[in-house]
């Protein structure tokens, strides 16, 4: 019996490996070949349906990598080996469904076999912006092994970017004690710099990244890198050293222009878009377009936009605190039906002249349903965010041509620099802002398009500097609340308070709006050798918006 299974194994074994082998040489239908006949020499081991889901998954064949590890499961009991693999690949691509029946095989108790499914729970949850459910699995994770290092990361990282910055401190000193003589643990000091920038601590920041090297230490993990990069920037500029801190955001740009994941992302799509829509959106076609529908009454519905860093989000956090004012959160409700309109008809803007009742009718109603909140029956302002959709001022005036605009003002140079300094999520029209003269130019095409909308397009618009909110506040925010009818709130000056009870806020901004108002972000711009520069290539925009 013991030479059977002897032999068995090292059949087993000699598989396995011809399999690998022939991945090697990208041989993948050979090696699912080799994975197959090891499972039918021992069903029971797992090692081949590991290895067979991953192969599945170079082939991009999702599903197929899911089903195979399930199948384990079901023909031969619960395995923690398989069940970890499994949920790393739900993690991995996000499929909730799958993770879900997975917990619904066994019952999950915090023991130490469980830190994996806890952890990847914890990353799954974040994703679908479950903030408070992931902290909890990754807590869960570290009570099932406190020596377990990568949920304290990701722990760490949320607590910071939800503006939790007590718990935030207790857990980096809990995790320094645990792991001090580990390698990662410059990861650690990487949270414990960013806590005393937070802090307001830019001395002591600074001391930390040089005492423990942390720029080289960190230089394995790209992310860190530039992220190590933006927080020297930000700790030297509010330290004076305002070359030193440019250089940081130009290497910190040119690291993130060279990650393989915005390789394929092209600047040019949303210029051309934008001269498109320059040539098409014309007073003419509108008229024709408005002429033949029928629209129900949408001066409920106010779309603020802006051009990035343009305090669309300072606003945002203003508003949401008015007791009559619903602001939906950032994402790209009307942009992704616009997207979705244009696939149906080849992707051919003249399209929009043969807009239809039906058709209008659908993008409206499914625009209700994707913002949760029924059309007509909600009786305060909705507020829809999202600061490019400037470019989109045409397209809503196809479907909402009675909405307001809010356009949120800031002097161009601060704009322009603040952008250029931002570390944003990357896409097609994020890629500008890793080159200063792309983003110089992106704002001049921006307010080309804006300006032609102003002259062929009967916007209901009203305009509020940045500045005017910092400045004068009531004034500035009561002229912004008249315009949609409503009264001022004594309480809207206290928008940090609401700007902590948010679970979290997704933009670059995520760590300003929780304090008051402050001033000294006003003419930033002039700190910077390049201030001339800046000023002469936006000398027709500071003329205009009159700064």
């Amino acid at each position: 019996m013991k030479q059977k299974n002897y032999e068995k194994n090292s059949d087993y074994n000699k598989i396995i490996a011809q399999a690998f082998n022939s991945i090697n040489k990208k041989k993948f239908n050979e090696a699912q070949e080799y994975f197959l006949e090891a499972i039918k020499i021992d069903k029971k081991n797992y090692v081949a349906y590991i290895n067979l889901s991953n192969l599945y998954l170079i082939k991009n064949d999702t599903s197929s990598s899911i089903n195979c590890l399930f199948d384990f499961l079901k023909k031969n009991g619960f395995n923690y080996s398989i069940a970890n693999h499994l949920a790393k690949v739900c993690a991995q691509f996000n499929l909730n469904k799958d993770f879900d029946n997975l917990l619904k095989m066994k019952k999950f108790k915090n023991v130490k076999h469980n830190k994996y499914i806890y952890y990847f729970e914890g990353i799954i949850n974040e994703k679908n912006n479950l903030f408070h459910e992931a902290t909890i699995s990754y807590n869960r994770a570290i009570l099932c092994d406190k020596y377990f290092f990568d949920p304290y990361l990701k722990f760490i990282n949320l607590l910071e970017s939800k503006n939790e910055i007590n718990p935030l401190e207790k857990y980096i000193n809990k995790a320094t004690k645990i792991f001090h003589k580990q390698k990662n643990i410059y990861y650690i000091y990487f949270y414990k710099s960013l806590f005393f920038y937070r802090k307001k601590k830019y001395k002591k920041s600074e001391q930390i990244i040089a005492q423990y090297n942390l720029e080289k230490k960190l230089i394995s993990s790209n992310d860190y890198t530039i992220r190590l990069l933006d927080l020297r920037s930000k700790n030297l500029e509010r330290l004076n050293k305002f070359n030193k801190s440019f250089s940081k955001i130009v290497k910190r740009n040119r690291l993130i222009k060279l990650k393989d994941e915005n390789k394929n992302f092209d600047e040019n799509k949303i210029i051309n878009t934008i001269s498109n829509y320059k040539n098409f959106y014309k007073q003419e076609n509108i008229k024709t377009i408005n002429k033949k529908l029928n629209y129900s009454d949408s001066l409920n519905l106010v779309f603020l936009v802006g051009f990035p860093r343009s305090g669309t989000t300072l606003l945002d956090t203003i508003l949401r605190t008015h007791s009559k004012i619903t602001v939906l959160e950032e994402k790209p409700y009307l942009l992704n039906l616009r997207h979705e309109y244009f696939e149906k008809n080849n992707n051919n803007l003249l399209s929009l002249k043969r807009l239809n009742q039906k058709d209008k009718d659908h993008i409206v109603q499914k625009y209700f349903d994707l913002i949760n909140l029924p059309n007509k029956s909600n009786k305060k302002v909705i507020i829809d965010k999202l600061p490019l959709s400037i470019i989109e001022l045409g397209f809503i005036k196809c479907i909402f041509p009675k909405a307001k605009i809010i356009l949120a003002l800031r002097h161009p140079c601060d704009v322009v620099i603040s952008c250029f300094f931002s570390l944003f999520k990357m896409n097609d029209a994020m890629i500008n802002f890793l080159n200063l003269d792309n983003t110089i130019d992106f704002y001049h095409r921006v307010f080309d398009l804006f300006d032609s909308y102003e002259k062929e397009l009967e916007l209901n618009i009203h305009k509020i500097k940045y500045e005017n909110v910092v400045l004068n506040f009531e004034e500035s925010i009561s002229n912004l609340l008249n315009f949609m009818n409503l009264d001022y709130e004594r309480n809207l000056k206290e928008f940090n308070i609401t700007a902590k009870s948010r679970e979290k806020i997704s933009t670059p901004s995520y760590s300003q709006v929780v304090n008051p108002l402050y001033s000294s972000s006003i003419g930033r711009w002039k700190k910077f050798s390049i201030k001339k520069e800046l000023e002469i290539k936006l000398g027709k925009w500071i003329k205009k918006f009159n700064y």
